[in-house]
This record gives C-alpha cells, sequence and structure tokens, in this order.
C-alpha cells in the first residue's frame, strides 16, 4: 500500500493509503466531497489522515512521515536520513 498526500481548495490537506495514485484521489474526494488539487506519493503515512489501510498481517502503519508537504513526491526518505534523526 502506498501513502498519498492530497491537498484540496477550502479542505484540509491529508494523506491517503491506497493502491494507486488514482484510487488515492477516489478516497479523498469521497471524503473532503471535492476533487483532489494535488496528489503526491510521500515515503510512510502521515497526518492528519483520510485513511488507515489494516494490512491482515501488520495491522496499520503508523504515522511516520512527519513533514508531508516537504517530502511529497519522494517514496522514500532524502538525505540519507530520515526528518527525525
Amino acid at each position: 500500500m502506498k501513502a498519498f498526500w492530497l491537498t484540496f481548495q477550502g479542505k484540509p490537506a491529508g494523506c491517503v493509503e491506497a493502491p494507486t495514485e488514482a484510487e488515492a484521489r477516489e478516497i479523498g474526494e469521497a471524503d473532503r466531497g471535492t476533487p483532489a488539487l494535488t496528489c503526491d506519493g510521500i515515503p510512510y503515512p502521515a497526518n492528519p489522515r483520510i485513511n488507515k489501510h489494516h494490512d491482515p498481517k501488520w495491522g496499520v502503519c503508523p504515522s511516520f512521515c512527519y513533514k508531508p508537504t516537504a517530502c511529497k513526491g519522494r517514496h522514500s526518505c532524502g538525505e540519507r536520513r530520515s526528518c527525525t534523526d
């Protein structure tokens, strides 16, 4: 499951976990009631979360990404370290 950071016109931004960007946009629009302006991949889920994917074996992934606006477009933490190190 991938994490995406979505922004909306007049609504709060949020994180969606989905297999594809298209599905992330659908989930975000259904929750916020308006289409997403942007939808960018982020390394890990972030708060606030629009949805939480529950893996049958591992459960829910914690919100590890603390700077989603800085990390959007990346699929791993940059600079060889996470932003919390």
